[in-house]
């Protein structure tokens, strides 16, 4: 469950929030500019996120890696 960037929303990835706030120390969900943070420090380009209508997940993070060379 990924959180808009002003973690408001939307409520299923708010209250999923507020349910790892309860039941798991320091339990958080994350926006989706926390994701590209993270990516863009490990060398990940072309991020974004797919939209998603499941169970228990709103979204698909993706990104690309480019190959290392020396």
């Amino acid at each position: 469950m990924v959180l808009d960037d002003d973690e408001t929303g939307p409520a299923p990835a708010a209250l999923m929030g507020l349910n790892m706030l309860v039941e798991t120390r320091g339990g958080y969900n994350y926006t989706h500019a926390e994701y590209r943070t993270w990516l863009e420090e490990a060398g990940f380009t072309d991020i974004g996120s797919t939209p998603l209508a499941a169970a228990g997940a709103n979204a698909a993070i993706i990104a690309r890696k480019r190959p290392y060379t020396s």
